[in-house]
C-alpha cells in the first residue's frame, strides 16, 4: 500500500482507546543504505528524536515483560530491537540516557560472525557474544530470535526444536541470563511454532502484527508497531497513538 495513503487513512484514524502496552519493534539504528527498501535501517537522529517524544509526551518505557503483570497504565510503551545489528549498541546509548530499557533479539548464527548472507540486511555489521553480554550487564533484556534466522514456518519437526529451544539454552549458557522472551524470524507463525515456544519454556513470542497488547499473563503472539526509516516524527506520534493499527487487517489479508 502506498506510504502516502497509509498516512492519510492515518491522519483520520481514531487513537486506540484500550490500555495496555504498544510494543515497538526496531532493527538497526544506522545511516540510510540504498539497498534498504523496507527501511529497516532508523538513523540515530531520528531514533534519538523518538526517544525525546517519548519522554516530554509522558509515555511510561517498561520492560516487555511487564506483560506478565497486571493491567497496565494506557501509555506503556516496551521497546524491542530484532537480529542484533552492531548499530543497536549505539541505541542501547541513548536509551541509557533517558532511563529507558529495552530487549534486544538475538541471532546466534551473526553472533558468531558466520552470517553467509542471503539477504541484503544480512551484509550490516551485527554485535558479538561480547556486545551481547555488556547488554545484560547494562541492565538490558536480551530475547532469542531463532538459532539462524529461518521461516519456522517452514520448518520440520527437528529443526524446529532446535530453533526455537535450542536457542534459548544456547543463550542461557552463554550470556548467564534467563531468556523468557522469543521473537519469530520475518514475525511468521503457526499454531504449531507457537505451541512450540510455549513447550520450550518462553513466557512471550513476538509478531511483527500492528496492534496493542493488554497484559494476561504469557503471551505468544505480541503485538509489536513497526518504526522505519520513512517514518517522520508525526507518523511516529500516530503509531503510539494507534492511528495504524488498522494496518493489522491489512497484514492479515497480505
Amino acid at each position: 500500500m502506498k506510504r502516502a495513503l497509509r498516512r492519510a487513512i492515518a491522519s483520520l484514524a481514531p487513537a486506540a482507546a484500550e490500555a495496555g502496552v504498544r510494543v515497538l519493534l526496531y532493527h538497526a539504528i544506522d545511516g540510510p543504505d540504498a539497498a534498504d527498501r523496507m527501511g529497516l535501517r532508523v538513523s540515530r537522529e531520528a531514533f534519538r528524536e523518538q526517544m525525546q517524544l517519548l519522554h516530554t509526551a509522558g509515555y511510561r518505557v517498561v520492560p516487555l515483560t511487564r506483560m506478565l503483570e497486571a493491567p497496565s497504565f494506557s501509555r506503556d510503551v516496551a521497546i524491542t530491537f530484532d537480529d542484533g545489528y552492531r548499530s543497536e549498541m549505539r541505541a542501547a546509548e541513548t536509551l541509557k540516557e533517558f532511563g529507558f530499557t529495552a530487549t534486544f533479539f538475538v541471532v546466534p548464527r551473526f553472533l558468531d560472525g558466520m552470517q553467509q548472507p542471503a539477504h541484503y540486511w544480512e551484509h550490516w555489521p551485527h554485535m558479538s557474544w561480547d556486545d551481547a553480554r555488556a547488554l545484560v550487564e547494562g541492565g538490558f533484556e536480551i530475547g532469542a530470535h531463532s538459532m539462524t534466522h529461518p521461516d519456522l514456518t517452514r520448518c520440520d519437526a527437528g529443526r524446529l526444536i532446535e530453533e526455537v529451544a535450542g536457542v534459548k539454552a544456547l543463550l542461557e549458557r552463554r550470556l548467564e541470563h534467563e531468556i523468557v522472551s522469543f521473537s519469530y524470524p520475518y514475525g511468521r507463525h503457526n499454531r504449531h511454532v507457537r505451541e512450540t515456544a510455549g513447550r520450550a519454556g518462553y513466557r512471550l513470542a513476538c509478531t511483527s502484527r500492528y496492534g496493542i497488547n493488554r497484559p494476561a499473563g504469557a503471551c505468544y503472539n505480541v503485538a509489536r508497531t513497526e518504526v522505519t526509516a520513512m517514518d517522520r516524527l508525526v507518523d511516529f506520534r500516530r503509531k503510539l497513538q494507534g492511528k495504524y493499527d488498522w494496518l493489522a487487517r491489512w497484514q492479515d489479508l497480505r
